[in-house]
């Protein structure tokens, strides 16, 4: 018998998003799920469709709360999940039928902890066509110091969000999603790769991400967003002072390039009452990463921020 999947789905205001969703995960190849639809208190008429899954298909189990987002959702997702490994899917996305399929083989296969996939971005109705998957699979393995450093040296999202991965069920037991804040995978997945001994990753497209939903956490960077991403890398600086100072400069040097996209962000914006506080944290940070090498445009900016922003403007 193969093991029991979880899958965690929150679900916030997504009624027309949300069956495209679902329809995906109830269509899995990989029949030993149980798919968690935790309704956040959704105005429209999104919990009505998770109570219709409910009633038709037994494998999925809905929960409804007052709305507390998605962190909130996950965690009380996660007190319900039987299965052995967790897999989270975002309400708006969706994914082949093939996918968890995939990643479980990829994961039993190499005697892994976590696998994971590449994934495609679209738009429209359907992202199935708009993308070609590569003409060879390539698997590459990782342990917990490279995923940590691939989270910060990587570009694209794969390393720093939730989705696209399958966990085996001990590299999330105890993690609790960081409640009312956004950019919560920033906060916790440090901690679960750093419990990896072996991940395993395919280059096959294998998770469908939808990037026009106005409703999502993070349609609209404001200040909430980077107040929270600045949280959790501090959250992640103390961790590595403590377990991994070997890794110390990783989260400094996200930290300055965030600083660096807050300053033009306020800069172009006309918005200068805080450039000089961000520009004193950006060198300070910029100072303490002394071994990571440095793409010029940071020491450009350490000693004319105004300068540099006027030339790229």
């Amino acid at each position: 018998m193969n093991n029991l999947v979880s899958i965690v789905v929150p679900v916030y205001n997504v009624e027309e998003y949300l069956m495209r969703c679902v329809d995906s995960l109830t269509a899995q190849t990989y029949k030993n799920i149980e798919i968690i639809l935790v309704d956040d208190g959704s105005t429209d008429k999104s919990g009505d469709i998770c109570d219709y899954y409910e009633r038709e298909d037994m494998r999925v189990r809905v929960l409804h709360q007052n709305n507390g987002g998605q962190s909130k959702a996950r965690n009380e997702a996660l007190k319900i999940a039987r299965g052995d490994y967790y897999c989270f899917v975002d309400s708006d996305d969706y994914v082949p039928c093939n996918y968890v399929e995939k990643l479980y083989n990829l994961l039993k296969d190499n005697d892994a902890d976590l696998s994971m996939c590449e994934f495609t971005m679209f738009t429209g109705e359907r992202a199935d066509g708009a993308f070609d998957n590569p003409k060879e699979s390539v698997v590459k393995e990782y342990d917990n110091v490279e995923l940590i450093k691939n989270m910060h040296t990587i570009a694209g999202e794969l390393y720093v969000v939730m989705w696209g991965k399958l966990f085996k069920k001990e590299l999330v037991t105890g993690i609790q999603f960081p409640e009312g804040r956004i950019c919560e995978d920033l906060a916790v997945l440090y901690k679960m790769y750093d419990r990896v001994k072996k991940a395993v990753y395919c280059n096959d497209i294998m998770y469908y991400y939808y990037r026009n939903n106005k409703n999502s956490s993070t349609y609209n960077i404001n200040k909430k967003f980077y107040d929270d991403v600045f949280m959790a890398l501090e959250e992640e600086i103390a961790y590595m002072e403590s377990n991994r100072r070997e890794l110390l400069e990783y989260p400094k040097k996200t930290y300055m390039y965030w600083l660096f996209d807050y300053y033009k962000k306020l800069y172009n914006n006309h918005e200068k009452v805080n450039l000089a506080k961000l520009h004193n944290r950006y060198k300070k940070m910029y100072r303490e990463v002394k071994n990571l090498p440095k793409e010029k445009f940071y020491t450009v900016f350490y000693y004319a921020p105004s300068l540099y922003l006027r030339l790229k403007h």
